[in-house]
């Protein structure tokens, strides 16, 4: 059309691709809701609507429901594959060819972590992160190089560091090609994030732990933090709590902070619209992190190689890094909104 213009097409197309994703993690959530059962809480199932989203993969509602099958005849009922990592489990594998060979796969990888950490549920989170990286990564290594960083977490944070971030340590161990240099990184970005503001805590250490993946001086992301975590306040779509890793995709995917904001809560605004993403059932707080991590994956698909290259060099791919992060964060959220359930049920 000549009446528009090359950067009206650009932005059209931009436009149109965003909404091919939301309508995809929308029909994801959809068939979702065919699997894991009335008990199968609904932020497990958004979880992983978004995750299989980001991936460009239908849900199989079909496929899950025979993984969860597999799952149980493969395990006792006090294993740690029970419970709250049954669902996401489950859909790790019902896209793997061999859905028997993928879970002894994971539960291989989950036994050599237990043999250097005590048995739990985030262990299987770590087992999954290691597994899908299995293609790329030596397994004995990467499961040493695990309990080496978390070590150094628990040595720098002791009293901060937990179960919960041994799945962080595996996406560390999965994505650093400089060990040693990530976990200087590490410390130098709680600190600078510290001194401006934020506050200590361990939503704090999960971002200083994602922030090292991706290129660029300390100082300058820090700053680039700070003013995206502002233009996502002013648009009113807030990313805080469990959700705060997420800023660190955000910070460096564009430049134009507003206009990713913006993104993120039309995306918000239209999936509170849908069934199971409305602020009863699933909260402002993971909604808004799930239109984020949409934004951030479609923008970062708009980058040119040399962009790539220069934001990233561990895994090489900008999105497989996004992908990684959101589902720490993610299962980061879901353990915890778990946790805090058990804990009101019992009182």
């Amino acid at each position: 059309n000549k009446d528009i213009s090359y950067l009206d097409f650009i932005m059209q197309v931009f436009k149109e691709e965003f909404t091919m994703k939301v309508n995809l993690l929308i029909e994801n959530s959809r068939e979702l809701d065919n699997a894991g059962g009335v008990f199968t809480e609904n932020i497990f199932k958004k979880c992983s609507a978004l995750s299989l989203t980001l991936k460009g993969i239908k849900a199989d509602s079909n496929k899950i429901n025979e993984a969860i099958k597999v799952i149980k005849n493969n395990t006792s009922i006090i294993s740690n594959f029970r419970g709250n990592n049954l669902f996401t489990t489950a859909v790790t594998i019902s896209y793997e060819e061999d859905m028997n060979s993928a879970f002894k796969e994971i539960d291989n990888i989950y036994n050599k972590l237990k043999n250097l950490f005590s048995s739990s549920q985030y262990l299987v989170l770590a087992a999954i992160v290691i597994f899908n990286a299995r293609k790329r990564v030596n397994i004995e290594e990467t499961v040493r190089n695990t309990r080496a960083i978390y070590d150094n977490m628990k040595k720098n944070h002791r009293f901060l560091t937990g179960e919960e971030d041994i799945s962080s340590a595996a996406m560390i161990a999965i994505t650093s090609s400089n060990l040693e240099g990530t976990l200087d990184k590490i410390e130098e970005y709680y600190r600078a994030l510290k001194e401006n503001g934020f506050s200590s805590g361990n939503n704090l250490q999960g971002l200083s732990h994602m922030l090292p993946l991706f290129n660029g001086e300390v100082k300058e992301n820090v700053e680039r933090v700070i003013r995206v975590e502002k233009a996502l306040k002013e648009n009113k779509v807030p990313i805080k709590g469990t959700s705060l890793p997420l800023l660190s995709i955000a910070a460096v995917v564009t430049d134009d902070f507003n206009s990713f904001a913006e993104e993120v809560k039309d995306i918000s605004e239209k999936l509170k619209k849908e069934k199971g993403f409305g602020s009863f059932s699933l909260g402002s707080n993971i909604r808004n992190m799930m239109a984020l991590g949409l934004a951030a994956s479609n923008y970062a698909e708009k980058l040119n190689e040399e962009e790539k290259d220069n934001l990233i060099n561990t895994t090489n791919n900008i999105a497989l890094t996004i992908q990684i992060t959101i589902e720490i964060a993610m299962a980061s959220i879901v353990c915890a909104t778990a946790a805090a359930a058990s804990t009101s049920s019992s009182n």
